[in-house]
């Protein structure tokens, strides 16, 4: 099988686009944090990479491009785009909508993108197959069984390429897929490559949590910052595995620092707000407002109204009456029972 470069590079960025997000949301959404230019509005690009991926008038080229761009921002405008390109006569421009469905829920994306993996060509095949399986091991039996027929199509593929980070996507396909050894000596065998340190740690670290080996994947992580000081990825990563091994206190110091690196990241200083409540009420009320400035998704600012409520803000009546404008009733009315608790 030749697959195209194009091709390759499609499949390297649907996998490793969670480390440029670092896994930002526990419901699979990016965190819309990339920055437009200052003459154009997030919607507004949005709005015209959706165009330019619908465009047939279009190269190819540039309709992948608005794909993979799309990948940063889930909307309606982005999903309907990405869900006709999904059905194109090109079939670069099918890899593409795969990278550009990366950011939704599992059991849509299972929706859209699994009647690609029977693609008349192999290459969207693999495609789809790498953009299903992170989810295999809570997958239906029938839907794992459609993903291991081709299985064996997509590390063959990968076991012949040279290139390292072709080599990092096998072992997590390995891992994806529960054979925990291989996906191991995978990693090794890449860890101490400059290049790639930060990832086959990431990947290495998830690979032992997988097993219930918090303990193991801390030392992983804690090896990988002793390399990588500056990589906010790799605090996230940590803080996470401490708060599993309810080490609350080194979490939050954690996700602090996590937060220092990546100071635009709203998903981080959002989960630093959940992590230094316990210890600062108003370190963590600071960081609720930080991730609701960043993103202005209404999910956090109604993380910031749950602080007021629950710690008798001044600003609580104000913070209401902004989210009555985007939530129901019945969510204000909810905050407002938690005054009098």
């Amino acid at each position: 099988m030749n697959i195209k470069p194009l091709a390759l590079a499609g499949l390297l960025l649907a996998s490793f686009s969670h480390y440029a997000i670092a896994n930002n949301t526990a419901i699979g959404e990016s965190n819309a944090q990339a920055v437009p230019s200052a003459q154009e509005s997030t919607e507004q690009r949005i709005q015209r990479l959706s165009y330019v991926a619908q465009n047939q008038a279009e190269s190819a080229e540039a309709r992948v491009d608005a794909l993979h761009e799309l990948s940063q921002y889930p909307n309606q405008n982005a999903l309907v785009a990405v869900t006709r390109a999904l059905k194109d006569s090109n079939p670069d421009v099918r890899e593409a909508a795969i990278v550009g469905a990366k950011p939704y829920q599992f059991e849509y994306r299972w929706k859209l993108v699994s009647p690609l993996l029977s693609d008349g060509e192999e290459s969207v095949q693999i495609a789809a197959a790498i953009n299903l399986l992170p989810d295999y091991s809570t997958m239906a039996n029938e839907q794992q069984q459609a993903i291991d027929k081709i299985y064996p199509t997509v590390t063959a593929y990968l076991e012949r390429q040279s290139g390292k980070r072709s080599q990092l996507l096998l072992g997590d396909v390995y891992r994806w897929q529960l054979q925990w050894e291989k996906a191991e000596q995978q990693y090794l065998a890449l860890i101490d490559d400059p290049e790639l340190t930060t990832q086959a740690s990431l990947s290495l670290s998830d690979n032992y949590r997988a097993q219930s080996n918090d303990k193991q994947a801390l030392n992983v992580l804690n090896q990988a910052i002793e390399r990588d000081d500056a990589s906010a990825q790799l605090q996230y990563a940590k803080a996470l595995t401490l708060v599993r091994m309810e080490n609350k206190s080194e979490a939050a110091s954690a996700i602090e620092k996590a937060t220092d690196l990546a100071p635009d990241n709203s998903y981080y200083w959002y989960l630093n707000g959940v992590l230094q409540e316990p210890f600062d009420v108003a370190k963590a009320t600071q960081s609720f407002e930080k991730a609701y400035l960043i993103s202005g998704a209404p999910e956090q600012l109604y993380a910031v109204c749950d602080m007021y409520v629950r710690h008798n803000n001044a600003k609580t009546e104000a913070c209401l009456g902004e989210l009555g404008k985007v939530a129901p009733p019945y969510v204000i009315e909810q905050l407002k029972a938690k005054q009098n608790l």
